[in-house]
């Protein structure tokens, strides 16, 4: 980060004290940007996501403090739900994936449109708290998409 006449600020910066101008840069690509450490691990991770809304939601936050970042939530998100995105975040496994869940009731085509949220491919069917079966792509073989996930999963939990 570069400072204004080159002064180093005696004091801790705040996010409303910094203002960032935009410029040049030799990357020439996104896909170019290096994030290895230097201290030999070869983590590629983010650090910090920005704090916009479209970005750092409890989706991101929960990825990224996974693995060892941090996700800022944006300011203008009333603090009732900054205060339940983090209560959410901190109740998350330290290394599962939140699930993809559906009730029994759900249909073959919800569960289509949910499976590519996450790279796992698989939605968990559950009944209130209590896993009943797993759904995955090869369930949706040959299967209408009105079909209930009850009559397709499988249950060899």
């Amino acid at each position: 980060m570069r400072f204004l006449h080159d002064r180093t600020p005696e004091a801790d910066l705040t996010f409303d004290d910094v203002f960032m101008v935009p410029a040049r840069s030799d990357v020439s690509s996104r896909l170019d940007v290096d994030l290895t450490t230097n201290d030999g691990t070869g983590t590629t991770i983010p650090v910090v996501v920005a704090n916009m809304t479209a970005v750092a939601g409890r989706r991101m936050a929960e990825t990224v403090a996974r693995r060892g970042g941090i996700a800022v939530i944006p300011q203008d998100i009333p603090l009732e739900i900054v205060s339940d995105v983090v209560s959410w975040v901190k109740r998350r496994h330290l290394v599962f994936d939140t699930p993809i869940t559906l009730s029994p009731a759900g249909t073959v085509g919800e569960a289509m449109n949910l499976i590519a949220k996450r790279a796992h491919n698989a939605v968990i069917v559950v009944d209130g708290d209590r896993p009943i079966g797993v759904v995955t792509d090869a369930d949706f073989v040959d299967v209408d998409r009105f079909t209930g996930v009850d009559r397709v999963m499988s249950t060899d939990l």
